[in-house]
């Protein structure tokens, strides 16, 4: 009796299905990756925003106490009258009127961007917030909505 030993050859690597599944996988995690990491930059650069704002308001303050009054425009925080005073502020960048008086609608191009309204009583600091994609109102000195109501105070 004779036995014929045949070789069994093994070909080695990956079919084109178990290719295409792993290609699939890792396209799933970098889609979920992709959206987790915009929410977390847009929550930073909502924090960010009210931060500047926040820090806008404090130096109104400053600006109150040392010369009883509120200021009438963003640069008497930010000039070179400023220079060395409690209230001069760094770091925010104050938005401009558009022709008509009225603020941007659009987002901005940094999260260190505020409005400022010089209001009939008190003022009002608006920043983005990128969660919502809209702006929002913090007021100052007795700044509230019934004497600051539109965007028609824009001083810049």
């Amino acid at each position: 009796m004779s036995f014929n030993k045949t070789k069994v050859q093994y070909e080695h690597g990956f079919t084109i299905v178990e290719l295409l599944i792993v290609i699939v996988v890792i396209g799933i995690l970098a889609a979920i990756t992709i959206v987790s990491f915009n929410g977390v930059s847009s929550r930073a650069n909502a924090a960010n925003a009210k931060s500047a704002a926040n820090a806008a308001i404090k130096k109104g303050e400053a600006y109150n106490a040392e010369t009883n009054g509120y200021p009438s425009l963003p640069t008497n925080l930010t000039d070179a009258s400023a220079a060395g005073k409690t209230y001069q502020l760094n770091g925010v960048i104050f938005n401009t009127a558009g022709a008509d008086g009225t603020a941007p609608i659009v987002k901005p191009a940094s999260p260190s961007v505020v409005n400022f309204y010089d209001c009939t009583v008190g003022q009002r600091y608006d920043y983005w917030d990128y969660t919502t994609s809209a702006w929002i109102a913090s007021y100052s000195g007795g700044g509230t909505l019934a004497n600051c109501p539109a965007a028609t105070y824009l001083k810049g």
